[in-house]
């Protein structure tokens, strides 16, 4: 789908909610198959973030929730 990826993140931001990192992968080296994993500073039970992750739903073919932790509250980086 072309803008897959705008159109995938466009509920994080219009919903307020940072994203704190992304990274993506194409699936079997294909470009037609690409998987995304984000992190963000919500909750899911978040009532913006599950207006977010709605919309996810929408413009996915699936995403799933693969984990939930505490941020770190001192984001610099490490040298």
């Amino acid at each position: 789908m072309p803008a897959a990826l705008y159109k995938a993140m466009g509920g994080f931001t219009t919903n307020g909610i940072n994203t704190t990192r992304l990274e993506s992968y194409q699936i079997g080296g294909n470009f037609n198959a690409t998987q995304f994993f984000v992190d963000t500073e919500r909750h899911p039970e978040d009532r913006m973030m599950q207006h977010a992750l709605e919309e996810l739903a929408f413009f996915s073919a699936e995403f799933r929730i693969i984990g939930i932790y505490p941020a770190k509250n001192d984001r610099t980086p490490h040298i």
